[in-house]
């Protein structure tokens, strides 16, 4: 997670919204110039972080639900666009049911399932059994993805309108395992084909209202450097292995004896460990940039297109800021690191093109009654 003020302007045609159900449209449509804002602050979120800490001893980490509840409140109402704030509808007790439901219908099951294994297989009986066992978790992981963008999309409203998520759970989760593998057996070189298309399957079934959005990777979109960015982060990860072994290397020749290794071999270590990682995060860095500003420019509603101007500097600013930000306050600062990065991706988002908000209906489903449990039980959900 990174950060950021959300800060973009929009030419678009708004229009003030009733909340209303499906079938009632905005009226009174005027042009008007759309600012899009965050107005979050770094304190505001520390403090958050500080007194969820303590509350979540005395409730065993089920305050954690409600603490998410409380940050997505103030993060989105934070956020304007045109000068209207975006609202988050969720709640604390569906985000807890919806762990409890996860809890008894997958994470008990496939514990029990591998407990059995190795009562009743053996240790040869339970290697051939592992690899199955694998593939029903990347199945899930990918459909708890799926589960958690659908609720937060249904809890998202602006101007009284949903947002909406539409498609198949099980079949997306299906897609996700059979990208996962293409990208183990081509040892990880599949990872960006993979990340683009799961973004494109998730994108060309979100709606805002009953106007749907569109993925279309574009000539223009296609410019970003997503594939040599990614060969040269596996460079970058090669070169820090090779400083690591050469510094190890180093130690142990020029060393008197193994148990005589001085203050000069010990320096040269650290300065091969910060020396290999700096190179490792500007490649990373640059990778995930690229794929940042690749996946914005391919996302439309209807005439309104989105442009990012993230880089690769932004990336390593925010990945050392936030590191400090979350040692200096002893990890209560956890959630204000992640607030800044929206804030940052806001801010280097631009908006082109007219949207008729005249033309946009009330989404017609609400959305699961519960939140995004089987990623909290996975541990994939993060702290937003």
């Amino acid at each position: 997670a990174f950060a950021l003020p959300f800060r973009a302007s929009l030419g678009i045609m708004a229009l003030p919204w009733r909340k209303g159900e499906v079938g009632e449209v905005m009226a009174d449509q005027t042009s008007v110039r759309l600012d899009v804002e965050n107005h979050s602050s770094i304190g505001q979120f520390l403090w958050i972080g500080f007194y969820s800490a303590l509350l979540s001893i005395p409730t065993l980490t089920l305050f954690r639900f409600w603490e998410r509840t409380i940050v997505r409140r103030h993060l989105w109402g934070e956020t304007t666009i045109g000068g209207e704030p975006l609202e988050y509808t969720g709640r604390g007790s569906e985000l807890f049911i919806g762990f409890i439901i996860a809890i008894f219908t997958v994470v008990l099951p496939i514990s029990i399932a591998v407990f059995a294994a190795q009562l009743l297989l053996g240790p040869e009986g339970l290697v051939v059994a592992v690899p199955f066992i694998y593939i029903i978790l990347f199945l899930l992981l990918g459909v708890a993805v799926f589960l958690v963008r659908r609720y937060q999309l249904s809890r998202t409203v602006w101007r009284g309108v949903r947002f909406e998520q539409r498609g198949n759970a099980l079949m997306f989760g299906l897609v996700t395992l059979g990208y996962l593998l293409l990208t183990v057996i081509t040892f990880g070189w599949f990872g960006p084909a993979m990340q683009l298309r799961l973004e494109k399957r998730l994108w060309d079934n979100a709606y805002f209202g009953d106007m749907k959005f569109t993925y279309d990777n574009s000539k223009e979109a296609r410019t970003e450097p997503v594939y040599l960015s990614y060969i040269l982060a596996w460079i970058g990860i090669a070169l820090f292995y090779a400083l690591i072994f050469g510094a190890t290397f180093y130690m142990q020749q020029s060393a008197p004896s193994p148990d005589m290794i001085g203050i000069e071999q010990i320096l040269m270590l650290y300065a091969a460990i910060f020396g290999g990682a700096l190179i490792l995060a500007f490649f990373v860095a640059w990778h995930q940039a690229a794929m940042v500003r690749q996946v914005t420019k391919s996302i439309s509603l209807g005439d309104v297109k989105l442009r990012s101007l993230f880089n690769t500097w932004d990336v390593v600013e925010l990945i050392i800021t936030n590191t400090l930000l979350i040692i200096f306050t002893l990890g209560f600062g956890a959630l204000a690191a992640q607030m800044r990065v929206w804030r940052r991706i806001c801010r280097k988002l631009e908006v082109d093109g007219a949207l008729d908000l005249a033309r946009i209906h009330q989404a017609a489903s609400r959305g699961p009654r519960s939140g995004e449990g089987m990623a909290d039980a996975f541990d994939i959900s993060g702290g937003i």
